[in-house]
């Protein structure tokens, strides 16, 4: 692209500016140089993309594996005849997690979704070892603090990314 609009401008150098062959000649010129510079703008774009690809692939799995865990968990908190109190914990992290499922990765914030999922694993991780008795049910505390702050991570950002409507 760059020699190309070098030898055009060549050509435009070479011309006179009052005859119409310049006009054309410089018209490409212009032309040729929008391209260019449109091109560059979206390389950060393209030199990410296959980051951002393997980002779609760790955020999308990482929010289907949750909604699995959830769903498990509320199946084995009612085998194993925990109260229903669990559920009170249990439901709203399901609901949660599907509504994950619609998360964009985009671009600019891929790192950060990447970064919000692989914190879901560590609540979820949590939300496990507390339903299943392990830890105290005070650490009730600790799963509620870590959804509001994956919730407000998750939320859009001022170019309208994370979680669609």
């Amino acid at each position: 692209m760059t020699t190309d609009l070098a030898a055009q401008q060549a050509r435009v150098k070479g011309l006179d500016p009052g005859i119409a062959e310049y006009d054309d000649h410089y018209g490409e010129l212009v032309e040729r140089a929008e391209k260019l510079l449109a091109f560059e703008q979206e390389l950060p774009t393209r030199i990410a993309e296959p980051q951002r690809l393997r980002s779609v692939a760790i955020v999308r799995w990482a929010w289907r594996l949750q909604t699995a865990v959830a769903a498990g968990l509320i199946a084995a908190a009612l085998a194993l005849g925990h109260t229903a109190r669990w559920l009170v914990l249990l439901i709203p992290h399901l609901l949660a997690t599907l509504m994950g499922w619609s998360i964009a990765v985009t671009g600019e914030r891929h790192r950060q979704q990447r970064a919000i999922a692989l914190a879901l694993q560590a609540e979820g991780a949590l939300v496990i070892v507390v339903v299943l008795g392990v830890l105290s049910p005070w650490w009730i505390i600790g799963i509620l603090a870590g959804w509001i702050g994956i919730g407000a991570f998750s939320e859009d950002g001022p170019a309208g990314q994370g979680v669609k409507a």
